[in-house]
């Protein structure tokens, strides 16, 4: 690191230090009583970005929280299907089990939900959130017990992507000594094979001399046979499995209330997954078919995770939470990438009867054998190691300031990254639709290491008046950043430094009404090793809306605006990029504008029958606002007015329900607009849109008595079958409809 980065690490570091011994000499003048809470609502409180629906209602910018009786109710392992009913985020499916999600939110890139903030206990868990943030590894949502979603000025807080907004995971606590012991069985199985086996055993005691010390065993598997049919046979399922270990100890004899926490967990996958898609003629006459090429295709990988926490009231007003971890995350993704030929797959696919794009269609169906070197079958095996470590330390002081109550927040976190990949081709042939080793040497065609070092902190303050609800802060980042390149001996570094502001209001109309407004600064940072031309991703973020509250009705309308002054684009595989891998690319100005409405009811029909309704609405409107020529695949030759790809202008989600004092049913509905799956024109997927969506989820349970439990679900009951998308190389569809019940046991 040179005397520049030095001095840039030292300024954050030393402005955070001061900022935090400000705040404890302000603290150390404020005397008020302890506030008495359990051990397990103190886990959520703090592990929360919300803590509850209640603070929802006067929230500063646009927030939404999916409780744990909404993630029972339809027991989906698929974060996109949770997700379905929160406005203002986009999804793009791929193998319609939602193993590599694409999200978005407001506008930011939906590919690898690479530009979202994603956490599991309020850290980062993509692989390497600056080195190489897309998102291969994701939790299974059966594990969870909420999950957070916030866009507006506090995005600041988490970072370092603060265009879309942040998505907290809250992983299951510990049962504190008053809750007693807390297990579960859930056994579940359904079409396709499918099986679900997930267990947890949590239970704390107290010793009078010692203090409290709790701990908790957890595991998940889900697997299924896939719905997918391979030419010839074959596997197009897959498993994953999850372990997690807790535990807590909270020491007694101090003046001071004090939790210590450790977490390990390990979790792995192995699924028959793969690029290839379909043509179009072949997806209208089945859409779950697979291609014979694809038959070699698997990702298999391997993720740790360790964290040990330590949370302390200093006193009646401030608390001191600090998190260290390491995550390290280990895949192998071997597939089909394309011919021995300069014809992308794309091409192949798109336009399957002309010329020798008939021949290069027969060797992937396996209808003939490979009869020259050009139809050799390139397979890939795509290694990649990566790491994810660090600390960060958060103060937070609740006292009164200005004739109002004052909740400071301030945070600091060191952490590093990296990501090694290892990528070699081995050539195929057709022969009697088998793939057949070609006996050429391997190659190896990526050997890079990159790696970054962040310092971050942030400072932000919410002031309550009453009527009036202010928050407002400031995010600070360097990062310093290295590339190597084994293949080229191509070495670079960079630093860079942002400031990041934000500042949002809510005032109180009424007892029932209230607006908000918001604005903050959005930003991307560059991945290692790019081009001095590449600018980092930056824009400013504003939003205004109406908040209705009262006994049955909660309701929600926000509008948007993110003006860009630059968006970015990368290369991967998964977006069908056929140029440098992890290549970042300038878009230039965009605008992002919409519409998030949300609606939650409950109507009483008898003295013991109700009717809950939810309702999410989304409206977006996203555009280029200058002319370019960009070698980037979901580009092209963009003008201005042309339309950002894989986002709907519109999206809506209705769930209806019957609730009776030991059963519930409910019909979850979703409507999708068709998306582009290209801005400009001269590329391949130019004037392509995926289908429109039309989509019914079922699902229904029944409380035998308070240990035992019996649910039934069916996924998509109309059976539609729509492209989602042509991403990475062909059309592929969602999920079919598939019925699965279960039981769960409670003691």
């Amino acid at each position: 690191m040179n005397n520049s980065q030095h001095k840039l690490s030292s300024i954050t570091l030393a402005l955070a230090s001061f900022l935090m011994c400000s705040a404890s000499s302000v603290i150390a003048q404020e005397q008020t009583d302890k506030k008495e809470v359990s051990s397990a609502e103190k886990q959520v409180e703090v592990f929360s970005i919300f803590g509850s629906r209640n603070q929802l209602a006067t929230a500063t910018g646009s927030a939404f929280i999916v409780d744990q009786q909404q993630l029972e109710q339809f027991e989906f392992d698929d974060i996109h299907r949770v997700l379905q009913s929160v406005p203002g985020v986009y999804m793009r499916e791929e193998d319609g089990y939602g193993l590599r999600p694409n999200i978005g939110l407001r506008g930011a890139t939906t590919e690898r939900s690479s530009k979202v903030a994603i956490m599991e206990d309020g850290i980062l868990i993509a692989p390497a959130p600056y080195a190489a943030p897309a998102a291969y590894y994701f939790p299974l949502m059966s594990r969870m017990t909420q999950v957070e979603i916030f866009k507006g000025p506090s995005a600041i807080k988490y970072g370092p992507n603060t265009v879309g907004g942040a998505i907290n995971m809250l992983s299951r606590g510990i049962a504190s000594v008053d809750q007693g012991r807390l297990a579960e069985i859930d056994l579940g199985y359904g079409e396709n094979n499918y099986q679900k086996a997930h267990g947890y055993y949590s239970q704390s005691h107290q010793n009078n001399e010692l203090g409290e010390y709790g701990f908790l065993v957890e595991a998940l598997t889900v697997n299924s046979d896939g719905f997918k049919t391979l030419d010839g046979g074959g596997n197009t399922g897959f498993y994953k499995n999850e372990w997690l270990v807790k535990g807590n100890f909270i020491p007694s004899g101090s003046d001071k209330y004090q939790v210590w926490q450790f977490k390990l967990g390990y979790s792995d996958e192995v699924s028959n997954e793969t690029y290839l898609g379909l043509t179009g003629a072949d997806f209208q006459i089945d859409p779950n078919r697979r291609y014979a090429a694809s038959q070699k295709d698997k990702m298999d990988w391997e993720h740790y995770q360790f964290q040990i926490s330590h949370y302390i009231e200093l006193n009646g007003q401030t608390s001191l939470y600090t998190q260290a971890y390491r995550r390290d995350f280990d895949r192998d993704w071997d597939r089909l990438n394309g011919f021995n030929t300069n014809r992308s797959m794309q091409t192949i696919l798109t336009s399957p009867n002309t010329g020798l794009n008939a021949l290069f269609m027969g060797v992937l169906a396996g209808q003939r054998d490979s009869l020259t070197i050009a139809e050799s079958l390139l397979f890939t095996l795509n290694d990649r190691k990566y790491y994810s470590q660090g600390i960060e330390s958060k103060l937070l002081w609740d006292g009164r300031w200005l004739n109002a109550d004052l909740a400071l927040d301030i945070g600091l976190r060191i952490h590093q990254d990296q990501v090694e990949r290892n990528h070699r081709v081995d050539q195929y042939f057709m022969k009697s639709a088998k793939l057949v080793f070609a006996g050429q040497q391997q190659q190896t065609i990526t050997r890079n290491k990159d790696t970054a070092t962040a310092v971050a902190s942030y400072v932000n303050a919410n002031l309550d008046f009453g009527d009036v609800n202010v928050t407002a802060g400031v995010r600070f980042e360097t990062i310093d950043s290295a590339a190597n390149d084994y293949l080229t001996n191509d070495k670079s570094t960079a630093t860079s430094t942002i400031v990041m502001p934000g500042l949002g209001l809510f005032y109180q109309l009424s007892n029932e009404l209230g607006i908000l407004f918001g604005v903050n600064k959005g930003y991307v940072p560059n991945s290692p090793g790019q081009a001095n031309d590449i600018d980092p991703e930056e824009s400013w973020n504003y939003e205004f809306g109406l908040r209705y509250s009262n006994q049955t009705i909660q309701a929600e309308a926000i509008g948007f605006f993110n003006d860009y002054s630059n968006l970015k684009a990368t290369c991967t595989f998964s977006s069908g990029c056929d140029v440098k891998l992890d290549q970042e690319f300038n878009g230039g100005e965009v605008e992002v504008y919409g519409l998030e409405a949300s609606l939650h009811s409950e109507f009483e029909l008898t003295n013991t029958l109700t009717m809950p309704i939810n309702l999410a609405y989304t409206y977006t409107k996203a555009e280029f606002q200058n002319d370019f020529q960009s070698s980037f695949s979901q580009w092209g030759s963009v003008s201005a007015g042309d339309a950002l790809p894989y986002l709907p202008e519109n999206q809506l989600s209705l769930e209806v329900a019957l609730e009776y004092q030991n059963w519930r049913a409910s019909l979850l509905i979703k409507h999708l607009d068709k998306m582009p799956e290209a801005a400009g024109s001269n590329t391949e997927l130019s004037g392509y849109f995926t289908e429109e969506v039309q989509q019914i989820d079922f699902s229904a349970h029944y409380q035998f008595n308070s240990s035992f439990k019996a649910y039934f679900k069916v996924d998509n009951i109309t059976d539609d079958s729509v492209i989602v998308s042509r991403r990475p190389f062909g059309a592929r569809p969602g999920k079919p409809r598939q019925a699965s019940f279960g039981i769960k046991y409670s003691f």
